[in-house]
């Protein structure tokens, strides 16, 4: 098992991926917004952006298991309250896994 632990230690460098990630993301998904009608959007916890930058940052930190990743997006960059459940995180990213390949 891939420990990730190293990660941690660094939050500001993070952070500055994080924000160039959903700089790029948000000036991009504008130009997609169309194909994305889905239902209840007030009730989101966060936009898809967000969802697809979190994503981007995951596989570019070399995370491989859905669950660590969530843990440790939970544990360093959003509260729990913030940031979606894994099950829903996991099933926003795979119905937008047409914007993010």
């Amino acid at each position: 098992m891939q420990e990730h632990f190293h990660f941690t230690t660094d939050r500001v460098k993070l952070q500055k991926q994080y924000a160039s990630i959903l700089c790029f993301v948000s000036a991009q998904l504008s130009s997609i917004q169309i194909h994305l009608q889905r239902r209840n959007r007030h009730l989101l916890k966060q936009k898809d952006e967000v969802i697809i930058t979190i994503h981007v940052l995951g596989k570019l930190l070399g995370f491989t298991s859905e669950r660590a990743w969530h843990r440790f997006v939970i544990g360093n960059l959003f509260p729990k309250a913030l940031f979606p459940e894994r099950s829903r995180y996991n099933r926003r990213c795979r119905a937008l896994s047409f914007a993010i390949k």
